[in-house]
């Protein structure tokens, strides 16, 4: 009998609230509900946790192209913002493995709320055999 893959969500992703939500084929879902604790002073999700939202995407999505023996690291994130994210609505981001080669993998995400685009990144991975 085979066993499940634990798609849970590390230490840090558990502590910003991050749900895994789909791991397979290349891609994958992570759900967020960003509270006050997670904006900045002007009262928006900051920046950088919609950042570790979209790395934690990205590097779901590369490990679901990769053996559960080798690790991908992120070793380049390139992240554009498109419009604010309001807390008390759910973020919802989809990542996208590009490719995954012996050496280096590739990945995208992209994050809406409300069916809105919020931020989007392209990421680059070391593959570690």
């Amino acid at each position: 009998m085979s066993e499940e893959p634990d798609y849970s969500p590390g230490p840090f992703s558990a502590h910003l609230g991050f749900r895994i939500e789909q791991v397979g084929e290349g891609g994958s879902v992570v759900e967020a509900d960003p509270g006050p604790e997670h904006c900045n002073g002007g009262g928006i999700v900051h920046g950088g946790y919609l950042s570790a939202l979209l790395d934690t995407a990205t590097g779901w999505a590369v490990h679901s192209r990769t053996p559960d023996d080798v690790a991908a690291p992120h070793v380049q994130i390139s992240v554009q913002f498109v419009r604010a994210a309001l807390p008390g609505t759910t973020l919802v981001c989809r990542g996208r493995s590009i490719s995954t080669g012996r050496r280096i993998a590739s990945a995208e995400a992209e994050i809406t709320q409300d069916g809105k685009v919020i931020a989007r990144a392209n990421t680059t991975h070391a593959v570690l055999s």
